[in-house]
C-alpha cells in the first residue's frame, strides 16, 4: 500500500495539477530533508542543493512514482547517499589538495586561499619592482639569508648601504601589503 503522501501526489498528478503535486512534495519534505542533509553536511548551500535535487529527481519521475511504495524513505535515502557521496569526494579533494606544492598555506577554506596567493603575487611584484640593487640585496639577506656583512663584503659596500637598501626594500614591501589589504573586494575579515 502507498503512503498517503505518495497516492496524494499521483492523484494529483492524475488530474494535471502539477503545480499543486510539486507543491505538495515540497511543502511535506523540504524542511525535514534539510536538516537531515545539515546533520550530514554542516553547511546550508550544499545541503539545500542535494535536498532540491532530490526533490527534482523525483519530480521528474512523476508518472512512475507509483513504483515508490514508501516515498519518504526514498527521498531520505537518496539525500542520505548524495551526502555521503558529496562528503567522500569533498575527503579525495582534500588529499589532492594536500600533495600539492602549497601544503604551507594555512587556510581555511577556498577564499583564504586564493587571497594567500594574491598576496604572495602581491609580494612578489613588489620585490620585482625594487630598484635592481635594492632587489639584488633584499633577495640576499631576506631569501638566501645571508648576513648583511656578507653582502656587504660580496658586493663591496659598506654595511651602512645595505641596511639603507633593506630599510628602502621593507619600506616599499609593506606599503604594497598594505595597499593589497585596503583593497574593496577583500572580505573584511581575514
Amino acid at each position: 500500500m502507498l503512503e498517503s503522501v505518495t497516492q496524494a501526489f499521483i492523484d494529483l498528478i492524475a488530474e494535471e495539477r502539477e503545480g499543486d503535486a510539486y507543491q505538495l512534495l515540497h511543502n511535506q519534505y523540504h524542511v525535514t530533508l534539510l536538516q537531515f542533509a545539515l546533520a550530514y553536511l554542516k553547511a546550508k548551500e550544499p545541503a539545500e542543493e542535494i535536498v532540491n535535487d532530490a526533490l527534482y529527481k523525483v519530480w521528474q519521475k512523476k508518472e512512475s512514482i507509483a513504483e515508490i511504495s514508501n516515498l519518504r524513505a526514498y527521498l531520505f535515502t537518496a539525500v542520505r547517499n548524495a551526502c555521503l557521496n558529496l562528503l567522500a569526494k569533498l575527503k579525495e579533494e582534500q588529499g589532492r589538495l594536500a600533495s600539492l606544492p602549497f601544503k604551507d598555506f594555512t587556510a581555511e577554506n577556498p577564499e583564504s586561499i586564493i587571497i594567500s596567493m594574491e598576496l604572495q603575487d602581491c609580494i612578489r611584484n613588489a620585490i620585482n619592482a625594487l630598484p635592481p640593487r635594492c632587489r639584488q640585496i633584499y633577495e640576499m639577506v631576506r631569501i638566501e639569508g645571508l648576513r648583511n656583512k656578507d653582502v656587504a663584503a660580496r658586493l663591496n659596500i659598506s654595511v651602512n648601504t645595505i641596511d639603507a637598501q633593506l630599510a628602502i626594500a621593507l619600506k616599499r614591501l609593506v606599503q604594497a601589503v598594505r595597499a593589497f589589504h585596503l583593497r574593496e573586494d577583500l572580505p573584511k575579515k581575514i
